[in-house]
């Protein structure tokens, strides 16, 4: 059990204010696995057992079977169970946020898990000081992973089989390392795109009546979110099943965003669907101005060309009908066959 703001350890305190941060926090902020945890009566600390489905004790408010005194659930103390873990005690801490102590192999596939099939938990578990460094590693190895999966196969296809791999080991390994710059440059810029995404949605949720988490939040949720792309990993299929990846890290991030925020499903959706409708309105609108201004252009040009050519034809051979034959031009004086021009002692003139 830790704190929202700067995961410090709550165990074994009374519900106030947090000695790291100075947040308030309650008992009922977290989620404790039924029975997993246990909570002290403040007078005698007769230990009561979390029974409901938030893991808290029923009643809240109640008379201490021990000593007869009343107490209530936010004057008790939490621990865990005997022999149990505190974080196999909790219900609402984010896997990747254990990956020192589950390891990073473990820790990974279950927060891709749990952002294909509880996102409302990558909200719930995110940390008010969340690491957004951590989150964008986290997102960087699913992208890294499903890009490298499903172009592994054109290697085998296009790249054992050419010429640089017969010419030798050092051209074989340009080829390599040109094909790791391409998956680590697609990885990355998917990671800018996941930010963008991810800033405009906070954005659009900030105007749209307020948030009430901050924008690296917001960033953290939606890098979480991306554990779906891992379907695109199919080998030779990823680029087709790509689509339905988006599809479903836009709906983790809709129950992500309304868990964080605490705002209804309908905000959520439009705030993350939005800056998606935008784009796909602007390519649509881009490519539609390209193809009506194009053609059209390259049909002026070729028109007034073709026009221009078959008005000279038209012309000369009108001149050639009408006139005769042109005149010729008359020659020059160097020419020998030129005939003397006219003068005063011309015979004619005599």
């Amino acid at each position: 059990m830790r704190c929202r703001g700067c995961d410090y350890e709550l165990w074994n305190m009374k519900p106030g204010s947090c000695p790291e941060c100075g947040r308030q926090w309650r008992f009922d902020e977290f989620r404790f696995r039924p029975f997993a945890a246990q909570f002290l009566c403040p007078h005698c600390e007769h230990a009561y057992a979390g029974s409901d489905e938030q893991g808290l004790p029923v009643p809240r408010a109640f008379i201490c079977s021990q000593c007869s005194q009343p107490i209530d659930l936010n004057q008790m103390r939490a621990l865990p169970q005997p022999n149990t873990d505190g974080s196999l005690a909790m219900d609402d801490v984010h896997p990747w946020s254990e990956r020192f102590r589950l390891g990073y192999w473990r820790a990974f596939w279950r927060s891709v898990g749990q952002s294909m099939s509880n996102p409302t938990r990558v909200g719930r578990t995110l940390p008010e000081r969340s690491s957004f460094r951590s989150a964008l590693i986290f997102s960087l190895l699913c992208a890294t992973v499903g890009i490298a999966f499903a172009t592994l196969p054109f290697v085998f296809l296009f790249g054992l089989s050419s010429s640089q791999f017969s010419s030798g080991l050092e051209y074989a390994l340009i080829f390599l390392a040109k094909f790791l710059g391409i998956i680590l440059g697609s990885a990355l810029f998917g990671q800018i795109f996941f930010v963008l995404w991810g800033s405009c949605a906070h954005a659009v949720l900030r105007m749209s009546g307020g948030v009430c988490r901050p924008l690296n939040s917001s960033l953290s949720a939606t890098l979480f979110c991306t554990g779906p792309f891992l379907i695109s990993a199919v080998p030779c299929c990823g680029f087709y099943i790509l689509p339905v990846s988006m599809i479903w890290m836009a709906v983790a991030m809709i129950h992500a965003f309304a868990s964080l925020h605490k705002v209804s499903g309908l905000r959520a959706s439009i705030a993350v669907l939005t800056p998606i409708l935008a784009l796909l309105a602007g390519t649509v609108l881009t490519v539609a101005v390209m193809i009506y201004v194009s053609p059209n252009t390259t049909w002026s040009s070729a028109w007034s060309t073709t026009g221009s050519s078959a008005r000279s034809a038209t012309g000369s051979s009108a001149g050639t009908a009408n006139f005769g034959p042109l005149p010729p031009t008359p020659a020059d004086d160097s020419d020998p066959q030129a005939l003397p021009p006219l003068g005063p002692e011309s015979p004619k003139e005599k």
